[in-house]
């Protein structure tokens, strides 16, 4: 993809044009430079009268240019070796992005093993809505002990809940 280059040093009387950039240039990637003041092409890569050699990133001309002006105004294209991604591409990455990352997300173990080789299972939002009449007292081993309707509706729900997930396992 040709980009216009506008740092540069214009020496008119030494035919040669500095680039000021740390990137090495090459006659490669330079293709046109047209002195727009007086409408000349003086670089032309695809002929050799309008050639040139290139050396520390500057280059001296074939073309005569020393009846010019070291003020002219040059348009210089060069060749860029980096291709900068257009907004769309750029949005179809991210999006892919986005959605790799959620598969490797469901990918992830959802039990693991403790230190004793015990399989663990992480159990998130499991939940059961029961509707049941609950006592408020319970006949234990020592005798009668009490307990709240919230505490009773709560073991009852856990262990309805420890059964259907022990029912949804498979072992194999």
């Amino acid at each position: 993809m040709k980009i216009l280059f506008e740092d540069y040093t214009f020496n008119a009387a030494s035919k040669q044009i500095t680039f000021n950039t740390s990137e090495v240039l090459t006659l490669e990637r330079l293709l046109l430079i047209t002195n727009v003041t007086d409408n000349l092409i003086i670089y032309n890569f695809a002929d050799p009268n309008y050639g040139g050699t290139i050396t520390n990133n500057v280059l001296t001309l074939t073309y005569n240019t020393t009846i010019m002006s070291d003020s002219d105004r040059l348009q210089i294209f060069i060749e860029n070796q980096y291709t900068p991604a257009s907004n769309e591409t750029l949005e179809y990455l991210s999006d892919q992005t986005a959605l790799l990352g959620r598969m490797v997300k469901l990918l992830e173990p959802l039990s693991r093993q403790d230190s004793a080789g015990r399989q663990q299972v992480d159990v998130g939002n499991a939940s059961a809505t029961v509707t049941t009449r609950l006592d408020t007292s319970i006949n234990g081993p020592g005798g009668v002990s009490t307990i709240t309707v919230a505490e009773s509706s709560f073991i009852l729900q856990s262990r309805i809940a420890y059964a259907t997930l022990r029912n949804q396992l498979e072992f194999s």
